[in-house]
C-alpha cells in the first residue's frame, strides 16, 4: 500500500501575521491525509505547519497564544509534536518535504482521494495485517512490470464495492464478496462498531454471516445486521450458528 504523508499548500498568507491569527483565519488548504476533528481544527493545524515550514528554526516554537486558542489538549499536543519535528528539520529535509508536497499536488484529484481513503483504512488495521500488507507490497514491487500491470488491471476490473472491501485488509478483504451485501450500505453510526465486530469474528462466523446475507431479502438485511450487533460479543458466533441452522 502506498505510504502516505501529510501534504498541504498555503495559497496566500499575510507577511508578519501571528500564527494564532493564521489559525483563526486559515488560508485555503489542500490536506492529506484528513485528521480526526472538525474542519476548522484541521485547517488550523495545516496552516500552522505550513507557516512553520517556511520559517527559520528560531521561529518554530509555538507561541503561548496558540496554546490557549481553545484546541482540546490532545489536538494541541499533536500540533506541538508536529511543530517540534518541523523545527528539527534541516534545510535539506525541508526541501525534500516540499518536493513531496509538490508531487502530491500534481496528482489528479481522484488519485489523491483514492490514497486518502487507503491511508485512512490502513490506519485502522490490526498490526499483524499491516505487516502482511507491507510484505505483499514488497513482493509486488519485485515483480516484473508486465506482471504488475496485469495484476493492477485485474484489480481495477473488480466491482468498486469489492475493491473497497480489500481496503479492510487481507482477512476481511478475502471474505468481502460474501459480506458485501450485508455491509455495503451501512449508516455511518454503525460503520465502526460493525468493523470492530467483524474483526473479532471467527472465519466460521464470517461464513455464517455471508450465508445469512444471501438468504435475507435486501430490505431485511439492515435489521439482520442490527440484530447481530445487538447480541453480546461472547454469544455472537453461537447466535449466527443457530440462525444458519434455522433455530429461532
Amino acid at each position: 500500500m502506498p505510504g502516505c504523508r501529510l501534504a498541504w499548500r498555503v495559497r496566500s498568507t499575510t507577511p508578519g501575521m501571528p500564527i494564532s491569527t493564521a489559525c483563526r483565519n486559515p488560508p485555503r488548504l489542500d490536506w492529506r491525509p484528513p485528521m480526526p476533528g472538525s474542519e476548522r481544527r484541521i485547517r488550523c493545524v495545516a496552516a500552522v505547519l505550513g507557516l512553520l515550514l517556511a520559517m527559520p528554526p528560531a521561529w518554530a516554537a509555538l507561541p503561548p497564544a496558540l496554546q490557549t486558542a481553545g484546541l482540546p489538549a490532545a489536538e494541541r499536543e499533536q500540533l506541538e509534536a508536529r511543530a517540534a519535528r518541523l523545527a528539527r528539520m534541516t534545510p535539506d529535509e525541508r526541501a525534500r518535504l516540499s518536493a513531496r508536497v509538490a508531487a502530491w499536488q500534481a496528482l489528479p484529484a481522484a488519485e489523491r482521494q483514492r490514497r486518502r481513503i487507503a491511508h485512512e483504512a490502513a490506519a485502522t488495521l490490526p498490526h499483524a495485517e499491516r505487516v502482511r500488507l507491507q510484505q505483499a507490497a514488497t513482493h509486488f514491487a519485485a515483480l516484473p512490470e508486465a506482471e504488475q500491470r496485469t495484476l493492477r488491471l485485474e484489480f481495477e476490473q473488480l466491482d468498486q464495492g469489492l475493491r473497497r472491501g480489500w481496503l479492510l485488509g487481507p482477512v476481511l478483504g478475502l471474505d468481502w464478496p460474501g459480506l458485501h451485501p450485508l455491509f455495503s450500505a451501512i449508516p455511518e453510526a454503525e460503520r465502526m462498531p460493525a468493523l470492530l465486530a467483524l474483526r473479532a469474528t471467527s472465519p466460521q462466523a464470517r461464513a455464517d454471516l455471508a450465508a445469512l446475507a444471501q438468504r435475507t431479502p435486501p430490505h431485511e438485511r439492515a435489521a439482520l445486521r442490527s440484530a447481530w450487533l445487538a447480541v453480546p460479543v461472547e454469544s455472537r458466533d453461537a447466535w449466527l450458528r443457530a440462525r444458519v441452522a434455522g433455530t429461532p
